[in-house]
């Protein structure tokens, strides 16, 4: 455990210091080609209500995605971080202000949903500093979405995963531990991805 962790730990500073020299216009375009790939695929561009979210600085930008996602009537959830390391989720209107969280999170200023929000709910969209070939995973560290994945797959439904990452943060492989729950695509500017089983 302790090996993995620190080659996590590792990996992430060295993924995060590439983050921030990324220009602004190269984030512009990044957005631009995801939303056109998320257009283009089948599993990505049929899902009608989708959980998504913001993305800070640095991030691959999901913003013209989620644009083109409600402009064809897709309903958009995006998460809402909570004590205790949990998501709510809100309904996504872009006139509602947005905040940042306590980690930085640009997040809506509304009401969560009720318990069953994600009842119905065919696609989320995953942030990730890095995917693998096989769809393994690596967040930040906090474990949010490493729990919602966990709830997801524990409930009997089990939307499809897709993560989000730059093209050059798609790896041959990621350091693991067992709570890591692996995605079913990766979405890069490059295109999509599906992971090896």
């Amino acid at each position: 455990m302790g090996h993995t962790s620190g080659a996590k730990d590792d990996l992430r500073r060295t993924l995060l210091a590439a983050r921030r020299r990324r220009t602004d216009a190269e984030l512009h375009a990044v957005g631009a080609a995801l939303a056109a790939h998320a257009a283009g695929d089948p599993a990505l561009r049929g899902a009608r209500r989708l959980a998504a979210y913001l993305a800070m600085r640095g991030e691959p930008p999901t913003d013209a995605l989620i644009t083109d996602r409600l402009a064809v009537g897709a309903t958009v959830l995006v998460p809402l971080t909570r004590d205790g390391g949990e998501l709510a989720w809100v309904v996504h209107d872009p006139a509602t202000p947005f905040r940042r969280s306590t980690i930085g999170v640009p997040e809506p200023i509304g009401q969560p949903s009720t318990a069953d929000g994600l009842a119905a709910t065919e696609l989320v969209l995953v942030p990730a500093l890095a995917v693998d070939h096989h769809g393994r995973r690596l967040g930040r560290g906090a474990g949010y979405y490493d729990r919602a994945l966990a709830t997801f797959t524990a409930g009997g439904r089990r939307p499809t995963t897709c993560a989000v990452v730059f093209s050059d943060e798609l790896l041959p492989e990621v350091p693991t531990e067992p709570h890591d729950v692996p995605v079913d695509l990766v979405l890069t500017e490059a295109g999509v991805f599906r992971p090896v089983r």
